[in-house]
């Protein structure tokens, strides 16, 4: 019988060998995941690029169609021969014309792309520059700003426009705390050129624009204490007071009257005698139709007080239907990505001239 063979030892090299292998193998599967991950990045930021270039087109695209929408309202022919039910901007068109905000205007472009367009009678809004006093409180008042801090943000605000160099009882002017600072800077002695350059103002901090924390430190504007110390957060967890921001309700264009057409709510309650009620009605008034169902804005002041009851007298000198400038937005997106341009334009007939062009990132 023959005993079976020995199997061959085997060679310490041929392990190596192997292991060697092995490890190479792992190498390349690592470059090999790394440069498919590093290829889909790629890929993932040039389409995000080509996303947002396009959104940009889309957006600056969104100007001209308020350009014409514009023009159409300030007396421009529709085209020739095309009924009113056959031309798709008759209907935008014509609630400009009224004098009512175009919001939320969509038009879709090509397979995945939107542009969104909102266009509004700035006026609107409230003129900084015109505001009195009275004003102020009433508006610090419904943010919720409490009443004893009043004068802390109203007397710097008045003294920034005026052109003296008195201060006001709990007011700043260059000698007396804005030549302090570091670094220091003068105060304006004229009038705002943007809302936001309230934020340059003694006592007016980052959350009285945008809504926050109230804090009075910063309202009293002590110099020691700085806007990046605190944080803003419109909740708390806390027992702290949380303010309305007011940078929605403002301008700088205008000739001062409220545009009841397009006011918010929060624009409303700051005329005499508007409360909630009367806000509310005065909104769902202005949205009404006729009885052909075509919309039924009000013609004038006269006729605001014909259809609201209970209405002060006072505000017939404070309120128009009409308006000459208007905020044009107009958001561009394309796939997962939006750019959006913005700006306040003066309508010269059926002309639109922009005055302030902002282009967000």
């Amino acid at each position: 019988m023959k005993r079976p063979l020995p199997s061959p030892a085997r060679s310490p090299r041929s392990g190596s060998a192997l292991v060697l292998v092995l490890i190479v193998v792992a190498i390349l599967s690592t470059l090999v995941g790394s440069l498919a991950f590093e290829a889909r990045l790629e890929a993932q930021y040039a389409r995000y690029l080509t996303n947002r270039d396009r959104a940009a087109q889309l957006a600056q695209s969104g100007v001209e169609i308020a350009k014409m929408l514009m023009s159409r309202a300030g007396g421009a022919a529709a085209p020739e021969g095309m009924t009113d039910d056959e031309d798709r901007w008759h209907d935008a068109a014509e609630r400009l014309k009224l004098g009512q905000s175009l919001v939320g205007l969509v038009e879709p472009v090509g397979e995945s792309g939107y542009v969104i367009l909102d266009i509004e009678p700035e006026p609107g809004r409230l003129n900084v520059n015109l505001l009195t006093r009275e004003d102020w409180e009433t508006i610090l008042g419904n943010a919720g700003v409490p009443e004893e801090y009043f004068d802390y943000v109203v007397d710097p605000v008045l003294d920034w426009m005026d052109d003296d160099d008195a201060s006001n009882p709990k007011g700043a002017e260059t000698e007396d705390y804005y030549s302090l600072l570091d670094p220091p800077y003068e105060a304006k002695n004229g009038p705002f050129d943007t809302v936001r350059e309230l934020l340059l103002v003694k006592g007016f901090p980052e959350a009285l624009l945008t809504g926050g924390v109230f804090d009075p430190a910063l309202v009293r504007g002590d110099t020691d204490v700085k806007s990046s110390d605190l944080s803003f957060n419109r909740f708390t967890e806390t027992n702290d007071l949380v303010i309305a921001g007011i940078e929605g309700m403002l301008t700088t264009y205008g000739d001062g009257k409220v545009n009841i057409q397009s006011a918010p709510y929060d624009v409303l309650r700051t005329l005499p005698g508007v409360d909630d009620i009367l806000a509310r009605a005065i909104m769902e008034e202005r949205d009404a139709v006729d009885e052909n169902g075509d919309p039924d804005p009000f013609k004038s002041a006269d006729d605001l007080f014909a259809r609201i009851d209970g209405l002060d007298p006072a505000i017939s000198s404070r309120i128009t239907v009409a308006s000459s400038f208007f905020r044009v937005t107009s958001t561009g997106r394309a796939g997962n990505v939006e750019r959006r341009i913005w700006g306040v334009a003066y309508a010269d007939g059926n002309q639109l001239r922009f005055l302030r062009w902002v282009e967000e990132p």
